[in-house]
């Protein structure tokens, strides 16, 4: 007696149950799947290029997040700092606010130089913006402190939500378009003493 006939992977019967069973796969990772998100090119910038410091903010906050789309948005968060001799420009060109906006993270470090801040990514997802942050400040004590800062430049946008995310965790949304360019918000300059 002829043994039963087995089906082949490569028959026909067996290569239509691979490719159902592949459109299955497919059809629920899909579905699992978050929105698809496409990366923003992004130019790290050395905050080092220029002879100014990030001014003051709520001392109860730990990371400054902003999107400076303007000139007057970079010279209310940065302030000159000349020393004789100094070479270095205040702030870049206006003209680089034309095509650009510039990504600004700073906090308040131990002055021990172990801290890491840095902008990793910028990824687009349903038209707002994510950016990926590296943030571990130092865990041993410093006798002083400083503030660090990293810059990004992206292409121009003119609209949509951008969220800060330190570590994996999302820690502020702002919309420029809005006006919410800055978190926390700088204080009033003609209330600081």
């Amino acid at each position: 007696m002829p043994s039963p006939r087995r089906h082949s992977p490569f028959s026909r019967r067996g290569i239509l149950a691979l490719s159902l069973q592949a459109a299955g796969s497919m059809i629920v990772v899909g579905a699992a799947e978050p929105a698809a998100s496409l990366a923003i090119p992004l130019r790290r910038d050395d905050p080092a290029r220029y002879q100014n410091f990030v001014v003051n903010w709520d001392a109860g906050t730990e990371l400054l997040c902003a999107v400076v789309s303007t000139p007057a948005d970079y010279a209310s968060l940065f302030h000159p700092a000349p020393v004789i001799g100094g070479k270095k420009p205040f702030a870049p060109p206006d003209e680089a606010f034309t095509k650009e906006q510039l990504l600004v993270i700073a906090r308040v470090v131990g002055g021990d130089g172990k801290s890491v801040l840095a902008i990793e990514r910028v990824v687009e997802k349903e038209g707002a913006l994510e950016v990926h942050l590296d943030d571990r400040p130092a865990k041993t004590p410093s006798t002083f402190t400083v503030k660090q800062a990293a810059l990004a430049w992206i292409p121009r946008r003119d609209g949509g939500r951008v969220t800060f995310v330190a570590n994996g965790e999302a820690i502020t949304t702002l919309d420029p378009a809005d006006g919410t360019w800055i978190a926390p918000a700088l204080p009033d300059p003609e209330t600081v003493e």
